[in-house]
């Protein structure tokens, strides 16, 4: 009896949780951090405040890469949006170039996620974490 209404309230509990975090266009205040396996953190976070609509937050457009480096400029490809993640792989032409893989979570109030990124011939890794938060409307 007791398994019973146990399950009979986790039941009911995810059936009233929302499947996917709302993703609410505006202002949002984006803080990336790169990160080196094996090395202290030495630079500073960056900092950015982007304007990003619903809809670039739903299909997984919104999230760059703000750090310094190729990858940013280089195209995504396999975007997979499932509930409020988001996966998606960087590519950038020719041999040894460099890749990355990203995964992403909308949440409430704003978003985190990283990108794991492999830079080509170079044979160096690293890791960009963004964590951000919604800070208001569009000018």
């Amino acid at each position: 009896m007791v398994i019973r209404l146990i399950l009979a309230a986790l039941v009911t509990a995810s059936a009233a949780a929302p499947a996917r975090a709302e993703a609410r266009g505006g202002l949002y205040e984006v803080t990336a951090r790169v990160e080196l396996p094996n090395v202290a953190p030495v630079a500073e976070p960056i900092r950015a405040t982007l304007c990003l609509t619903a809809e670039a937050l739903r299909t997984a457009a919104a999230f760059r890469v703000l750090s310094r480096n190729p990858l940013a400029a280089c195209a995504r490809s396999d975007v997979t949006v499932s509930g409020a993640a988001a996966t998606f792989r960087i590519a950038c032409p020719g041999p040894n170039a460099p890749w990355a893989l990203a995964r992403f979570e909308v949440t409430g109030r704003g978003f985190k996620g990283a990108f794991h990124m492999n830079m080509g011939g170079k044979n160096m890794t690293l890791t960009e974490r963004q964590s951000a938060r919604r800070i208001g409307d569009c000018p």
